[in-house]
């Protein structure tokens, strides 16, 4: 059957859209290749690459996950075989960009079926969502939701709360700390000056979940760094950062390194081992296609060994994700940082005690031992101690060369002031 594939009311492509199988299978036309995916522009410009084959990875991204927690339960209860399935259920909309589909001679217009603009019913398949057991209510959730498109392995749903967009997420791990270092790093964040996504802690049908408001306008769109990677081949001779940070200053991003930055000393510190390609990014404006922003440092809740046993707890050091290397050491993180000594981590003065509180104040939730809360409360100290003294390690040798240059200048003074041989020698010591 034919479509059309729209971003907000523009045209991007006349495709073929086979409903049964829930797969693209042929790309009529492309009409505006800017208003596009930039995965998909990324495929046009690399004759390598099959743009139908790009399209569908594209499509079926947008859709639930296959490694979503509890997955088979959760379609059982919407009445869908699969995750595809759901995707033509409402446009194929989503809360993080402006595209969707429709039939080719339809009428439909964006203002009328988006969900930045339009409610929509979420309890039904928020409970569905969040749910591990096998009974559920006996009424089906409405389908027409931006629910049918959210990414990821956490139990989520979009809901409105005061007008607004709100995710909730609950928890992959068995320990369902998540939400707390969801929080966690939005408290490190705020205090740091970070531009983030701010999370908060709340209670959702007996389950301990993190909410955050939708930081995409209905003019926008996300680009994962995935995609901004590929955008452009990456000299050899250059990092992984450099290569995606000159991406996003000759777009004229502002404020590209300083905040890729914050987001890896954010990973470095908390222990961070999620932080994939998909997990940062950029806002584009759909209309004007200006890349405005960076993206707010979201999705922290795979941070504090919270995959780990509590006998397995430790804080001297891991691995995560750092853009291509998939193994990269947290005590590494640091070290691609072009100056630490910019921050001043006297904000983050109490944070541990606040952290403690917190795990203890939802500990009936999480059910984690006394044993547990202190060890993560000594290891965020561990961590919190192992960037004071990197950042002092940073400010220490900025400083060195100034004290060099000064003693050097206090001696040439003295050398020419006087010819007195008797003049007196000037120490290191001597320099306030």
């Amino acid at each position: 059957m034919k479509f059309l594939l729209m971003n907000r009311n523009k045209r991007v492509a006349a495709i073929d859209y086979d409903t049964e199988l829930n797969v693209i299978t042929r790309i009529y036309e492309l009409y505006n290749l800017d208003y596009a995916p930039l995965s998909i522009q990324n495929a046009v410009n690399n004759r390598a690459e099959s743009e139908l084959r790009v399209l569908n990875n594209w499509f079926k991204g947008r859709g639930i996950p296959s490694w979503r927690k509890d997955l088979e339960k959760m379609l059982g209860k919407l009445g869908v075989e699969s995750t595809d399935e759901l995707l033509n259920k409402a446009y194929a909309l989503s809360l993080s960009d402006q595209y969707w589909i429709k039939e080719f001679d339809s009428p439909v217009e964006w203002k009328d079926i988006n969900f930045f603009d339009n409610d929509f019913n979420y309890e039904g398949y928020l409970q569905v969502s969040l749910s591990s057991s096998e009974e559920g209510s006996t009424e089906r959730p409405d389908l027409h939701s931006p629910n049918n498109t959210t990414d990821g392995m956490l139990q989520k749903g979009w809901i409105i709360e005061d007008g607004k967009r709100v995710l909730v997420k609950g928890s992959y791990e068995a320990s369902r700390e998540e939400p707390i270092n969801e929080w966690l790093a939005s408290e490190f964040c705020r205090r740091m000056g970070f531009e983030h996504c701010p999370y908060r802690i709340d209670i959702s049908g007996g389950r301990l979940v993190s909410k955050c408001d939708l930081f995409v306008a209905s003019d926008e769109e996300i680009i994962t760094a995935n995609d901004i990677f590929a955008s452009e081949k990456k000299r050899g001779n250059i990092s992984d950062i450099q290569h995606y940070i000159n991406i996003l200053e000759k777009h004229s991003v502002p404020n590209a390194r300083e905040n890729t930055e914050n987001m890896i000393l954010l990973d470095g510190v908390l222990m961070n081992t999620d932080r994939h390609l998909r997990n940062f990014g950029v806002i584009r404006n759909v209309e004007t296609l200006q890349w405005v922003r960076t993206a707010p440092i979201f999705d922290t809740g795979e941070a504090m060994n919270c995959g780990q046993l509590t006998k397995d707890i430790h804080f001297s050091d891991g691995k995560g994700k750092l853009f291509s290397n998939t193994s990269k050491s947290f005590s590494s993180h640091l070290s691609v940082i072009s100056d630490l000594s910019r921050f001043d981590t006297t904000a983050l003065e109490g944070l541990v005690e606040e952290y403690r509180s917190v795990l203890l104040k939802y500990q009936p939730y999480t059910e984690s031992s006394s044993e547990r809360i202190e060890k993560l409360a000594r290891g965020l100290s561990v961590r919190l101690t192992y960037l004071n003294n990197e950042v002092r390690k940073s400010v220490q040798k900025n400083q060195r060369p100034s004290v060099r240059n000064r003693l050097e200048a206090l001696q040439s003074k003295n050398k020419t002031a006087t010819s007195d041989k008797m003049a007196p020698t000037v120490n290191k010591n001597d320099i306030v």
